[in-house]
């Protein structure tokens, strides 16, 4: 019987000094998991501007790419009330297979010449790249309503809307996120010569989910074009910087 009460009395304490260890490692592992989780919206900021910069540049398909490749759509294909529907797919990688992308996508757009010539040019695509710096997979929705066709007009003038949207993943320490770009372009000039935009402004609206730090950090902020190579960008609580819109290089006001 005395040895049954000793047993029972070290089965007891087995099951307290495990419950005890048990209790403080999930401590311990919740102590750990916030100082990996935690985001900031200051470090969060910093990957704010290359949502940004990605939004908008060439290399990456983004707004300004988009519209040069409607402005050269728009002048080969000039009949009015025709519906002009395309889709397509690239491919490409560096030679040394660091960087790859692949772009698909589905225009549409029709010509109306009267009273006044306009077109309304829709596009969705999807874009995923892969570089030493980064990976990611983005879905882009945009629509224009483009006028200045006529011949006595040296520029197209670009109004409506461009949202991109998707994961992004940095390789140098496998941070992912999600972000949504929306903007509402209004009065961008395009030159017909360059095809490309050298004058106007966007305003735009950025959502940031850290999904494994349980964070969303929104910006809202405007997009002035400085020339077809250059953005300078505000966000409303005071930040400014410039991007490089061939490159994707971001520069400090």
């Amino acid at each position: 019987m005395e040895t049954k009460k000793m047993m029972m009395k070290r089965v007891l304490f087995l099951i307290l000094m495990s419950m005890l260890l048990g209790a403080l490692a999930l401590l311990q592992s919740c102590d750990d998991d916030d100082e990996i989780i935690v985001i900031t919206r200051y470090y969060a900021y910093e990957d704010a501007e290359e949502a940004v910069a990605v939004s908008l540049s060439y290399a990456t398909y983004g707004l300004v790419a988009n519209m040069n490749k409607a402005s050269n759509e728009i002048q080969e294909n000039s009949d009015c009330d025709v519906l002009y529907q395309e889709s397509d797919s690239f491919y490409d990688e560096t030679i040394t297979g660091y960087i790859s992308y692949e772009y698909n996508y589905q225009e549409e757009y029709m010509w109306s010449c009267e009273p006044d010539m306009a077109v309304d040019y829709e596009l969705s695509a999807t874009q995923n790249m892969k570089s030493l710096r980064y990976t990611y997979d983005h879905d882009i929705d945009l629509s224009f309503d483009i006028t200045g066709l006529e011949d006595t007009s040296a520029d197209e003038n670009y109004e409506g809307s461009y949202q991109r949207e998707g994961e992004w993943e940095s390789n140098y320490n496998g941070e992912t996120y999600r972000f949504t770009f929306e903007s509402d372009i209004d009065g961008v000039l395009v030159s017909k010569e360059s095809n490309k935009i050298y004058n106007g402004t966007a305003t735009f609206s950025l959502v940031q989910t850290y999904s494994y730090s349980n964070v969303t950090y929104t910006y809202k902020g405007t997009v002035e074009f400085v020339d077809e190579d250059e953005a300078r960008v505000e966000f409303d609580s005071g930040e400014v910087f410039y991007v490089d819109l061939n490159n994707i290089s971001i520069s400090e006001d």
